[in-house]
Formats: structure tokens, C-alpha cells, sequence
């Protein structure tokens, strides 16, 4: 997979999204707590290895 090229927003052109893995968020567990707009979402990872994310 080849680096997702980023510009600045000065430049007039969008950036590239932040890309990350799913194994530098999630916690041994497999889970990871986000905060949104005063509301609790819980990202996990399933048994078969699939991320679904909940309220």
C-alpha cells in the first residue's frame, strides 16, 4: 500500500483523511471509547475480526 499523499489546506486542495490501523486504536481488549457530540460510542472488534461501532 503506498502513502496517501497530504496538502496543506493552504494550498486550496482537500488532505488526504488521517490514516491509521485499527490495532494502534483499539485497546488489548479490542475496544476503543469515543466521545461525540455528548455521546458514547464503543468501536470493537468482533471475533471474526470485523469493527462495528455502537451507541
Amino acid at each position: 500500500m503506498q502513502p496517501r499523499k497530504q496538502y496543506a489546506a493552504s494550498e486550496g486542495t482537500p488532505s488526504a483523511p488521517r490514516e491509521v490501523t485499527s490495532q494502534a486504536l483499539l485497546d488489548q481488549n479490542g475496544q476503543l471509547i469515543i466521545l461525540h457530540e455528548q455521546r458514547r460510542y464503543v468501536l470493537r472488534r468482533t471475533k471474526s475480526g470485523k469493527l462495528i461501532l455502537t451507541a
